[in-house]
């Protein structure tokens, strides 16, 4: 179960991670439906083997809810339609992300059935008791009590699951400061098409990127969190020394333009225009696979993320990585060929580190490479899953 598929991006890493579970789970043998609020297949992602999937959907478009009341408004109603999508015969739940656990609680009592919940971006519960910790915040008790209260739910629904699953360390301990339960710690990777290598030299090409450039290619859908702005802080420091170091920045901004306007005010700002290019789009999975073969080294700055899809896609398709220490991926990543972290928030180091790229010239990214297509492939994500669920 998951709140949408399909929007911008495909909707993010979260439904791509639980279409990943799903076809992982079918190649195991499992009949699977996958049941969401809102399904878009024209934006979902282009990958034959989901057009075959069971996926039950209460409307046909993605609108993602907004304000309090929206919210609060899909986790009462929308979630409860969601949840009745399941069928009878079902043996397991697997609610992926907040937006899903309600579906998945209700829909597991009513069948008899155990769940498991998926958790893998802050609730708005953990936004409400440990601010600290999360990537949005609420100030002032007087916004994070009415939050709380309408949300108790997830308290009693997380508490209820068999299972919790996190991606990383971080994640781990907030659920244990939150709900008073442990997380399994269940990790998975990019879809296998990812591995497959696309033409450098015609990558590059059909992006514009003229010879001689150094490209730091920057991806993910438009929220402040992801820091873009200290890459294209780094591409000014490096001015100077190293003027063929330039940017390319992709994602959709339909979800936070006024960030967005932002970095393209910044980039004026800074005279870069000829050295960061801003795509404010959403792109397809093939644009994306050119992209990561058309980049020297992908850039994945982020304050506080959740794991980080985007650069085992990058190393999955032959290109180095810098990631910051926000990005829970590091905590698998740090130390292995190709991977260079640097701390969040530090434009110098990452300055630095994209100096450093540039000088040792290729890596050898086979060993990197051999591990995320065994260790975190999808039938060892979904074999991990199963044993979870059943």
């Amino acid at each position: 179960m998951i709140g949408h598929v399909g929007g911008p991006a495909g909707g993010g890493g979260g439904p791509r991670q639980a279409l990943e579970l799903a076809l992982g789970l079918v190649e195991l043998g499992h009949d699977v439906t996958v049941a969401c609020h809102d399904h878009d297949p024209e934006s979902a992602f282009d990958d034959p083997a989901v057009r075959e999937l069971d996926i039950r959907s209460v409307r046909r478009h993605v609108e993602m809810p907004a304000g309090v009341v929206g919210i609060t408004g899909r986790h009462w109603a929308g979630m409860r339609r969601v949840a009745a999508l399941i069928p009878p015969g079902t043996d397991a739940v697997n609610a992926h992300d907040t937006p899903a656990l309600r579906a998945g609680a209700l829909a597991a009592r009513r069948l008899g059935v155990p769940h498991v919940w998926t958790r893998n971006d802050e609730s708005v519960i953990e936004q409400a008791l440990i601010p600290d910790e999360t990537i949005q915040t609420w100030p002032g008790l007087h916004r994070r009590v009415p939050r709380f209260v309408l949300f108790a739910t997830d308290m009693r629904d997380a508490r209820a699951a068999r299972a919790v699953t996190v991606l990383d360390g971080r994640n781990a301990r907030m659920v244990q400061r939150t709900y008073r339960r442990p997380a399994t710690i269940v990790q998975s990777g990019p879809r296998p098409d990812f591995f497959e290598r696309h033409d450098r030299d015609a990558a590059r090409r059909r992006l514009g990127v003229p010879d001689g450039v150094f490209l730091a290619l920057g991806f993910g859908l438009l929220f402040p969190h992801r820091r873009f702005e200290d890459l294209i802080d780094a591409i000014a420091l490096l001015r100077d020394d190293a003027p063929d170091v330039r940017a390319l920045i992709l994602g959709s901004d339909q979800r936070a333009p006024g960030y967005a306007n932002e970095l393209a005010g910044r980039i004026e700002r800074l005279g870069l225009a000829d050295r960061v290019e801003l795509g404010r789009r959403g792109v397809s999975d093939h644009e994306l696979r050119d992209a990561y073969a058309a980049a020297d080294v992908y850039v994945f700055p982020n304050r506080r993320q959740t794991w980080g899809l985007a650069p085992l896609e990058a190393l999955a398709a032959g290109t180095p990585v810098i990631v910051s220490r926000g990005a829970g991926v590091h905590e698998v990543l740090e130390g292995r060929p190709g991977v260079t972290v640097v701390p969040a928030e530090d434009p110098g180091a990452l300055a630095g580190a994209l100096r450093a790229a540039r000088a040792a010239g290729p890596v050898d990214l086979e060993p990197t490479r051999e591990w995320i297509r065994t260790e975190l492939s999808r039938r060892a994500y979904a074999s991990r899953m199963a044993a979870l669920l059943s």
